[in-house]
């Protein structure tokens, strides 16, 4: 038990490292995108740098929707709440914030090639979040089951 929860420590830690670096990347949110337009893109013209930026900062609230419910299930999970319901949610919650980041990043990718790997990323992470939620779904429903029989 005592691992486990320097585990959870250690991820919760990573989880506002990981929070308080989306914050960043919104204050200098500008400067990242013209950054990434012009050198990386090899785009010069206004309007698609401008639409990468309002892209930019659409996958940030994506981040955010990520990484503040995850925060919420660790921290259930340091309070011994793991096949819990509530967990699941965020899950959903989860999933569906990285899907939409998906997208975000397919629209991305018509301006710059990189946004096709950040969306396939993005839908492979919504996968595995999506697995791990039914095999909780499945234990709740489990366990749920084997207290009624007790």
């Amino acid at each position: 038990m005592k691992y486990d929860d320097v585990i959870l420590r250690w991820a919760k830690i990573a989880t506002v490292l990981f929070t308080a670096m989306a914050v960043v990347a919104d204050i200098f949110g500008v400067v990242i995108v013209k950054y990434i337009a012009y050198v990386w893109a090899g785009v010069f013209d206004l309007p698609r740098v401008i639409a990468l930026t309002v892209i930019f900062y659409i996958g940030t609230v994506g981040g955010y929707l990520v990484l503040i419910p995850l925060f919420k299930m660790l921290s259930n999970m340091s309070k011994d709440k793991v096949f819990d319901r509530e967990n699941t949610k965020i899950m959903t919650i989860i999933t569906c914030a990285l899907v939409g980041i998906a997208v975000d990043c397919t629209v991305c990718g018509f301006i710059w090639n990189g946004g096709w790997i950040l969306a396939i990323v993005a839908l492979f992470m919504s996968l595995v979040v999506l697995s791990i939620r039914v095999v909780f779904s499945k234990a709740i429903t489990m366990k749920e089951e084997m207290d009624l029989t007790i």
